[in-house]
């Protein structure tokens, strides 16, 4: 008869969860029984419920609205999930005068467009707490500063050979083995659709650098807790962090940036090129 909630070919962000209700009419002979169940013909489940019993009964004549809960896959593309009924014989039937045909869920996933970006922590890495094993640090340093240093740079010279026209941060622990440098920003309110982004590698030339880079978080309560950390090898290649800030949405956040050797520190010389978050625009509002 409907769909209630989610108009066929409605959009979504990649990971979201939507509820679909579709209204149904039995225009047969036999009552539908709440053992009849729900199940997937063909498609994809979208991390729907197969074979979830029917709520109530429905009598020839009556309408019902059956409800699930789906979730958009990560990838981005067109999705469609078709479902009928089965009864307690096991046959199963769905809409139109023949029955044969499925009632279905039919998306699209799209990545949301950026809103651009809400902090820079390049442009406010001096308003950041620099700290290493030896103490405080300056910001910005002096570069072969065997406390650690930071320093902030306008071009970055990547591990493959390029060199990137982008505000970043070269960070390099205290040189002494297992060595780091940490730096802790001011707090920061995270709202849905904030992401970190950022490209980390070792610096052109440091060859025998190895290091693990650290996303990390303080609330209010000052503990330091586990988000992100990626090991870092001089291999001609760069990472490219993308991260969803979600979890943290609504709260005021200190966000903890750490680099720290592995082993050996007398060689690593750690990039940060363009870290930032940026926020997302939501692309679809759900029906009340």
């Amino acid at each position: 008869m409907a769909d209630v909630t989610v108009p066929d070919g409605s959009t979504f962000a990649p990971g979201s969860s939507f509820t679909k209700i579709w209204r149904l009419k039995n225009n047969g002979t036999c009552t539908w029984r709440t053992t009849y169940r729900l199940v997937l013909v063909s498609g994809n489940s979208l991390g729907g419920r197969n074979l979830i019993n029917l709520p109530r009964e429905v009598a020839p004549g009556e309408t019902i609205d059956l409800v699930m809960d789906f979730r958009a896959p990560i990838f981005e593309g067109n999705y469609r999930g078709n479902w009928q009924i089965r009864n307690d014989r096991g046959e199963i039937f769905g809409t139109t005068a023949t029955a044969n045909r499925p009632f279905f869920v039919e998306i699209n996933v799209k990545a949301p467009p950026l809103s651009g970006t809400v902090y820079d922590f390049t442009a406010d890495a001096c308003s950041a707490q620099w700290t290493s094993g030896a103490g405080t640090l300056d910001c910005p340093g002096e570069d072969r500063d065997h406390n650690g240093f930071v320093l902030l740079q306008s071009a970055a010279r990547l591990e493959d050979g390029t060199t990137r026209i982008a505000p970043s941060l070269l960070t390099v622990p205290q040189n002494v083995f297992n060595g780091y440098i940490r730096a802790v920003y001011p707090s920061f309110r995270v709202q849905n659709g904030d992401r970190f982004r950022a490209i980390v590698n070792c610096e052109r030339g440091a060859t025998r650098c190895g290091a693990l880079f650290r996303v990390d978080y303080q609330l209010a309560d000052g503990i330091v807790r586990d988000f992100w950390a990626f090991g870092e090898q001089y291999e001609g290649q760069y990472f490219s962090v993308d991260l969803d800030l979600g979890p943290l949405a609504g709260q005021d956040v200190k966000f903890v940036l750490t680099v720290l050797s592995l082993g050996d520190a007398s060689g690593d010389r750690a990039l940060w090129v363009e870290p930032r978050i940026l926020r997302t625009v939501p692309l679809f509002t759900p029906t009340p």
